[in-house]
């Protein structure tokens, strides 16, 4: 079976006779608007608040849930989708057909979602890989998580998950969720940042921007602007702290380049780091999908957003220094 298979009916649509197309996705239309930016997003930490923080966001669902994720594997998550969309929801998800390069991992999830009428579709091949994870409820919320719908993701890694009632925001992510549908181009709004289109410039001037402080997770750092950044941010005083889920033994040069500058760079394995955040000088935040390698940054769909909002910076900060004290510094 090829991985990159088309996209099937619109069965959801179909089995609701809804007039609504993915094509024209329905104007959010929450029950308290708020302006453009304004509206604080909650913060929700794994693997401290437990997988059923983010089933219950799901379940939460009661006239729609539209997604694009990365992997999904749980069987309480398929569950809950297809449960959404027996109770009349229109459920939407775009499924990356082959992550870790692995084109069965989410043929299970694909088939019994479209089994229970969920419009699944694989993501067509204008990124490297669909690596986003993320979804919107009632076109009122936004989740943005830096964790797939796995067991790992939901009950052992260190993630974030980020709640976001913003109109700007929620009517943003389904602009973009509608185009991946159909590989057409659109660019991020409100506080959303994306790969393609924005995650470089916006992680490189968030790095450039700070001044007395950045605190990072990440899977990857093998870009070599960020790694300069960085080591910039460095020279001019600024303290950095960087976990990463290692091993430490054996790092790359970005990572022994980083402590020799005098960075705080440590592998850290309990919990496991999978969540990618940036807090600069302790107000502002990035959480989202984005690893700092060039795949992720330029030819992935990735989607996170950009907060000045210093409540979840500073609590964001607090989990990486807590998790950097416990790690190992990197070996080269």
């Amino acid at each position: 079976m090829s991985p990159r298979r088309a996209p099937p009916p619109l069965l959801a649509l179909l089995a609701l006779g809804s007039a609504c197309s993915i094509l024209e996705p329905p104007t959010p239309t929450p029950a308290s608007p708020a302006p453009t930016g304004d509206r604080p997003v909650q913060l929700l930490i794994e693997p401290d608040a437990g997988r059923a923080a983010v089933l219950d966001l799901l379940a939460s669902a009661r006239t729609s849930l539209w997604m694009e994720m990365y992997l999904l594997t749980d069987d309480d998550a398929i569950a809950a989708l297809a449960g959404r969309a027996a109770a009349g929801c229109d459920v939407r998800v775009i499924l990356e057909p082959a992550p870790y390069q692995q084109a069965g991992a989410n043929q299970a999830a694909y088939d019994r979602l479209a089994a229970a009428g969920v419009d699944v579709r694989w993501s067509l091949p204008r990124f490297t890989y669909t690596h986003a994870k993320a979804f919107t409820v009632d076109h009122a919320r936004l989740v943005v998580l830096t964790l797939n719908l796995t067991g790992s993701g939901l009950g052992g890694n260190r993630e974030y998950v980020a709640v976001d009632d913003d109109a700007a925001d929620v009517g943003a992510a389904e602009a973009i969720f509608a185009a991946d549908a159909l590989g057409a181009g659109t660019a991020p709004a409100g506080r959303l940042v994306t790969s393609p289109e924005s995650s470089r410039p916006t992680l490189l001037a968030l790095v450039a921007g700070a001044r007395t402080s950045l605190a990072l997770e990440t899977e990857e750092l093998t870009d070599g602007e960020v790694v300069s950044a960085l080591l910039d941010a460095r020279a001019r005083g600024v303290a950095v702290t960087l976990a990463w889920p290692g091993p430490a033994q054996g790092a790359g040069a970005p990572f022994t380049a980083l402590l020799a500058a005098g960075a705080l760079v440590r592998a850290v394995s309990v919990p496991s780091i999978h969540g990618k955040v940036v807090v600069a000088d302790g107000h502002a935040l990035y959480l989202g999908s984005a690893n700092l390698s060039p795949t992720s940054l330029d030819a992935d769909r990735e989607l996170g957003l950009l907060l000045a909002q210093p409540e979840a910076a500073a609590e964001v900060g607090a989990v990486v220094a807590a998790g950097a004290t416990a790690g190992a510094p990197p070996v080269p």
